[in-house]
């Protein structure tokens, strides 16, 4: 090799190190050519004669022309030192980039993890953290957030689908088969999913049930029978001669719009193509064209307050299966309970873009017949009341601060009974009742903490005496209690 020209071909570590040292000529500043070379190439690009070696040489060169005064060791220190930040800070760009500058740590975990259960004491802030997270998610368009709470009577008909008593417009009461609060949300977070294509059908139907409704004559679909609208927003068939009609459901008019060889419940065939032609030829119904891609990044996020406190497997059904993380979508397709009486053979899954949280109490007596195939479906996180502090600031303001120093005192109270862990902590939400008593002390413990805190004693040998002490810790307004810091929305991952 070339003493101090650094033009050679050789690429070991060992080789670079030699040539910083005893390089007599221009400082030899020693690109890395693995992690830097991205930075590097912006200023000299590498070239097959010579590699890193020559680059570095150029590198020095061009840098030593605009700034003659700067010595050449302070010079190679200084460029090592700039390619070193610009390194790391790309490297925390990225590490921001991937989180989406999420506020919530949980909202992160949430689209790794599509199901989590957020467990904790009592008045953590669990339903109000779950608010939050699903908000974050969605860019706080309610109409990607469904919520319902459990409780010991909720069943499938509630959740999924079900017969339900409906009044058919005469008086009379039927009953109708209808999509559960948790389907319904899933077939709008469907509907989401399809870009492109070409469908105004639901346009078209709904202008034709408008021009039936209000026309004077009767809608003739062949000599003797006639259309009328149903209270189900489907066709009904009326033939002159009194004859009982049939009913032309909108959506097998719509798998007949979709493919025009549908061949299932032939029976509606005829009645459905003469529709669909009619809807063309005065209702501007266009030609079908399916979606050309699905988009899964409009997140829908389903809250179940209280999951534990109803009978999950009577609740969820068959989509023990669907809920699981890698079924999401198609491939997790099942038939409900009810498949049989669906007008078409359409199969329910859970779309990918749908993301469930559920809240539950540790202390609540139900924890313990929550289902073991549903807790290995989902992701568990604590939410502890020393982690949920913060919401005291947003919401009491001023008053945030001896708040915050009451419930910790309280909680460290607690922790010190024997009967009592941290699993019976007051949580945050409670305190926020002090904008209800116009922040009387007195009021929220006689009405609120009390009451709960003689749910947790009943029963045990000096009850009284442990209430009182409580309340004492309840009392205090200073740090004597308790050493815990003020360390926000730490919620443990467990």
């Amino acid at each position: 090799m070339k003493r101090s020209t650094n033009e050679f071909i050789g690429r070991s570590a060992m080789v670079t190190k030699l040539l910083c040292i005893y390089s007599e000529g221009d400082p030899f500043f020693g690109v890395n050519i693995n992690s830097q070379k991205e930075f590097w190439n912006h200023f000299v690009s590498q070239t097959n004669q010579g590699g890193p070696y020559l680059q570095n040489h150029k590198i020095i060169e061009l840098v030593s022309k605009t700034y003659p005064e700067l010595e050449p060791s302070k010079l190679g220190t200084m460029l090592f030192e700039y390619s070193k930040l610009f390194m790391e800070n790309k490297e925390d760009n990225s590490t921001m980039d991937s989180s989406n500058n999420f506020r919530h740590q949980l909202t992160q975990s949430l689209l790794k993890s599509p199901n989590l259960i957020l467990r904790g004491a009592p008045g953590t802030g669990k339903t109000y953290l779950a608010k939050e997270i699903a908000k974050e998610l969605t860019d706080g368009n309610e109409d990607q957030i469904g919520f319902v709470q459990f409780h010991p009577s909720y069943d499938y008909t509630d959740f999924v689908e079900g017969l339900r008593p409906v009044s058919n417009g005469d008086g009379a009461i039927e009953f109708r088969l209808q999509d559960g609060i948790f389907k319904d949300f899933c077939q709008k977070a469907k509907e989401t999913q399809l870009i492109g294509g070409q469908d105004n059908f639901d346009e078209a139907w709904d202008s034709y049930l408008e021009y039936i409704n209000v026309a004077e004559e009767k809608e003739y679909i062949t000599k003797t029978s006639y259309l009328s609208v149903n209270s189900r927003q489907n066709l009904s068939v009326n033939y002159d001669s009194g004859v009982p009609g049939w009913s032309l459901p909108s959506k097998y008019v719509y798998e007949l719009y979709k493919d025009k060889n549908y061949n299932k419940q032939e029976y509606y065939k005829s009645g459905g193509k003469t529709v669909l032609e009619t809807l063309r030829k005065r209702f501007g119904l266009k030609d079908y064209v399916s979606p050309t891609e699905i988009d899964t990044h409009k997140k829908f996020v389903f809250i179940i307050d209280e999951i534990n406190r109803g009978e999950i497997s009577k609740i969820f059904g068959e989509l023990f299966f669907s809920i699981d993380p890698g079924y999401r979508g198609e491939k997790g397709s099942v038939s409900t309970q009810y498949a049989n009486l669906h007008e078409t053979d359409e199969k329910f899954y859970i779309p990918e873009n749908v993301y469930i949280i559920g809240t539950m109490n540790d202390i609540d007596r139900s924890v313990d017949t929550f289902d073991f195939a549903m807790r290995r479906r989902f992701r568990f996180v604590e939410v502890t009341a020393e982690g949920q502090v913060g919401m005291l600031d947003k919401e009491l303001n001023i008053h945030a601060e001896e708040a915050k120093i009451r419930l910790r005192n309280l909680n460290a109270a607690i922790e010190n009974v024997q009967e009592l862990n941290s699993h019976y902590h007051i949580g945050p939400s409670y305190f926020l009742k002090l904008k209800d008593v116009d922040f009387d002390y007195e009021l929220l413990w006689s009405d609120y903490i009390k009451p709960l805190l003689e749910d947790y004693l009943r029963g045990s040998y000096d009850e009284v005496e442990t209430l009182e002490t409580l309340k004492k810790a309840f009392e205090l307004t200073n740090n004597d209690q308790t050493g815990q810091q003020d360390t926000g929305d730490n919620d443990a991952d467990y």
